[in-house]
C-alpha cells in the first residue's frame, strides 16, 4: 500500500483505506471510497494539491488529505 501523493502521475491505483478518519468520510461522501479506482492526473508544484479522477469525475484534493489516503496499483 502507498499514500495517494506516491502515487506516480497517470497510475490507476484502488483506494484501500483512509487513516484520518474525518478525511475520509468527506471524500466517501464524494464517492471515493474504497475499492474505488483513482488516478492522479496532475500533482501541484511546492507540495500543493494533486487533481485526481475516479470514473468520470474530477477532484483536487490537497496533500494533507493525499498523504492519509492508502491505495494498491493493479
Amino acid at each position: 500500500m502507498i499514500s495517494l501523493d506516491t502515487l506516480p502521475i497517470g497510475v490507476v491505483g484502488i483506494i484501500s483505506e483512509f487513516s484520518d478518519k474525518v478525511v475520509g468520510s468527506r471524500l466517501i461522501e464524494l464517492g471515493l471510497y474504497p475499492g474505488k479506482r483513482i488516478q492522479v492526473v496532475r500533482k501541484a508544484p511546492f507540495n500543493g494539491g494533486l487533481y485526481i479522477k475516479s470514473d468520470k469525475n474530477a477532484f483536487a484534493i490537497g496533500l494533507t488529505e493525499a498523504k492519509s489516503v492508502f491505495t494498491t496499483t493493479d
